[in-house]
């Protein structure tokens, strides 16, 4: 893959980036006509196919984020949108699975979804 300056572009506001982005979210951190939103869906497309970034969807929308070494998830909270990074721990769970089945997995994704402690205590709940 050649690393063209739109695809650094995009690269470098996802490593600058503290939670995952949509392209959407790319496309504003961009100089104003920069590029369109398609070509910033297509360079997206291209880093999940040569494994750069991961993606998860998250309330009906995806969400892109560098891979590193420690594969991990998210819980969002329903209220304020808090994004909270976990540890992924059900690789060895999938594989075993995978294996008995003769399936190859490409990726998974799991997002946990509820109420961080603030938005418990102002909701009541």
């Amino acid at each position: 893959m050649r690393l063209t300056q739109q695809r650094k572009q995009i690269l470098d506001i996802l490593k600058g980036a503290s939670h995952p982005l949509s392209a959407e979210m790319i496309l504003e951190s961009l100089p104003k006509d920069t590029m369109n939103l398609s070509t910033v869906y297509r360079t997206l497309d291209l880093f999940f196919a040569e494994e750069i970034v991961s993606k998860s969807y998250m309330n009906h929308t995806t969400y892109y984020y560098l891979n590193h070494k420690d594969h991990h998830h998210y819980m969002i909270c329903l209220n304020c949108q808090k994004m909270y990074e976990i540890d992924c721990h059900v690789h060895h769970i999938a594989d075993d699975i995978a294996e008995k089945h003769g399936f190859k997995i490409t990726h998974h994704d799991m997002t946990v979804y509820g109420y961080c402690k603030a938005c418990q205590e102002s909701l009541n709940l």
